[in-house]
C-alpha cells in the first residue's frame, strides 16, 4: 500500500464524518465550536496538534503531482499553517472563528466542502478493496464430466514434460562431452 493511499485511509472517513455531522447537525457542532473558541487554551493545544500533524504528513507525502494526491499535500500544508496560526496568535484565531461560527451559511458550506474531500479520499483509500473483491468473484463449477475430462488432459502433459526433461538431460549431457577440452597428444 502506498503511503497516498495510508493517508487517505485515515484523513478520509475522519473527513466524511466530520463534514456529515457538520451538515446534519449543524447547531450541535456550531455549540461545540463556540465552546472550544471560548477556550485560548484548547486553541493552543489544537495549534500544536494541527503542527504535528501537517508535519508529518508532509514529511511523508510531499507530492506537487496532477491527480488527487496533491489532495493530501495540500492538507498537510493547510495544517501546518493553521497550526502555526494558532500557537503564535491565539486570540485572533478566536475573534476570527468566533464570527465564523456565529454564521449558520458558514457552518453549512465548510461542512459540505470537508464532506466531499472525505468523501474523495475515502474512495481513493479504499477503492482496490472492492475492486479486489470484484476480480474475486467465484467462476461457476463446470459439470462433472468436464471435470473428469480435463483431469484426463491435465494428466497427458504432465506425461510429456517428464520425458521432454529427460531428453533435455541427454541433450545437454552429449553438449558437455563435445565442449570439454580435448586432449593433445
Amino acid at each position: 500500500m502506498s503511503t497516498s493511499t495510508y493517508i487517505a485511509r485515515l484523513i478520509g472517513p475522519l473527513f466524511l464524518i466530520m463534514g456529515l455531522g457538520m451538515v446534519v447537525e449543524g447547531d450541535t457542532v456550531r455549540a461545540l465550536s463556540q465552546e472550544f473558541l471560548s477556550n485560548l487554551s484548547l486553541i493552543y493545544l489544537a495549534g500544536m496538534l494541527a503542527l504535528v500533524a501537517g508535519l508529518a504528513i508532509v514529511n511523508a507525502h510531499n507530492l506537487w503531482v496532477a491527480d488527487w494526491r496533491v489532495l493530501i499535500t495540500l492538507l498537510g500544508w493547510l495544517s501546518i499553517a493553521g497550526g502555526i496560526f494558532r500557537l503564535l496568535f491565539p486570540g485572533k484565531v478566536q475573534a476570527l472563528g468566533t464570527g465564523l461560527v456565529a454564521s449558520p451559511a458558514a457552518m453549512i458550506m465548510g461542512g459540505i466542502i470537508v464532506l466531499t474531500m472525505g468523501a474523495i479520499l475515502s474512495f481513493v483509500g479504499y477503492e482496490h478493496l472492492w475492486q479486489r473483491d470484484t476480480a474475486k468473484a467465484p467462476a461457476k463449477t463446470p459439470a462433472k464430466s468436464a471435470d473428469k475430462s480435463a483431469d484426463k488432459t491435465a494428466a497427458k502433459p504432465a506425461a510429456k514434460s517428464a520425458g521432454a526433461r529427460k531428453a533435455v538431460r541427454k541433450t545437454t549431457a552429449s553438449a558437455r562431452k563435445t565442449a570439454s577440452p580435448r586432449k593433445r597428444s
